[in-house]
């Protein structure tokens, strides 16, 4: 018997949800080939401004040290490690209780698939883990679909607040932020979250869902992803104290740009875990405080630390789960 099986789930009948089984095996190479050109362009631009800015990038890496680096790590993982929460959160909403354990080894190790092109490979190993344990491909989709919807929109609007804090002169840079505060806010209320779904479903070319969230299980997502957006900013701006910039404008501005550079990243599909846009706005962002030099060698700091964090949380969940074998047999 299965760990959710354990917890009280029964399978749904509702298993023929797919994700991109209208496109042809043609249409998946040529979006394959255009996201690894996209890479490949990204990375281009990166190592250019990286070669232009090298002095101060150098410099600005080795005055981080290693206890710099450390701190960061640790929020890192937190920050990291708190978006599991929002995922089960959704799930229990949905009538899918998850056990901690179960749920995280899914969780975590889906995520290393972020980093392939598409953006859909966790969406496809939870929906089959999700099946092997009792529960639909129709819901774990609606649960990862309404996961990244809470945590896009909790992170603009976090964003739409922050950024303009930061200095009052930039409400005339971010009027958008202000401007897309009432729909975002408008998006994660409880009525308007299935409306969403089932719109994000016809872009899939999939039929409604007519899956439905609790109220309570939508707040508590929404109080986990704000958790993991302060940890992120934190993790952030200890980097950027690193070298030589801190205090709370530092920390408002580090986290609304995380925020935002996050959630633009996500929702930008073709790019393997937001590949290129993620660190263009961040370091966009980050130069309203910090040379181009400093925000370049926090970004790539940050990247580097943060794709270190899914490796170590996968890894730790996965070894979880052979000891905790290891004992069932002995």
């Amino acid at each position: 018997m299965t760990d959710v099986e354990d917890a009280g789930m029964s399978p749904d009948s509702d298993d023929d949800v797919t994700v991109g089984s209208t496109d042809t095996p043609h249409a998946d190479r040529r979006r394959t080939w255009a996201a690894t050109a996209l890479v490949l362009v990204v990375l281009a631009g990166a190592a250019i401004a990286i070669y232009r800015e090298r002095h101060e990038f150098l410099d600005s890496l080795q005055r981080m040290g290693a206890w710099t680096i450390l701190g960061s790590v640790v929020f890192g993982l937190l920050g990291v490690g708190t978006t599991f929460p929002i995922w089960r959160e959704v799930l229990a909403g949905l009538g899918v209780p998850m056990p901690w354990g179960a749920g995280a080894r899914v969780f975590f190790t889906s995520q290393l698939g972020k980093y392939l092109p598409g953006s859909v490979w966790p969406v496809v190993i939870q929906m089959e883990a999700g099946r092997a344990r009792g529960a639909s491909r129709r819901t774990m989709l609606v649960a990862n679909l309404a996961t990244i919807l809470i945590s896009c929109c909790v992170g603009l609007v976090l964003a739409c607040v922050l950024l303009p804090l930061h200095n009052g002169h930039a409400l005339a840079q971010y009027w958008w932020a202000l401007v897309a505060l009432p729909l975002l806010l408008a998006v994660l209320h409880p009525r308007a979250m299935p409306a969403v779904l089932d719109w994000l479903c016809g872009l899939l070319r999939r039929p409604p869902l007519g899956e439905r969230l609790t109220v309570r299980s939508e707040v508590r997502a929404s109080g986990w992803s704000l958790l993991s957006w302060a940890a992120l900013g934190v993790h952030l701006d200890i980097l950027s104290a690193g070298v030589g910039h801190s205090g709370l404008s530092t920390l408002i501005l580090c986290t609304g740009g995380m925020a935002l550079a996050f959630s633009l990243g996500v929702l930008f599909i073709p790019a393997p875990a937001g590949a290129g846009i993620r660190d263009v706005v961040l370091t966009l962002t980050l130069t309203a405080s910090l040379t181009s030099g400093q925000a370049l060698a926090v970004v790539v700091a940050s990247r580097v630390i943060l794709i270190a964090c899914d490796l170590t949380l996968a890894s730790l969940a996965a070894l979880a789960r052979r000891r905790t074998r290891l004992n069932l047999s002995s």
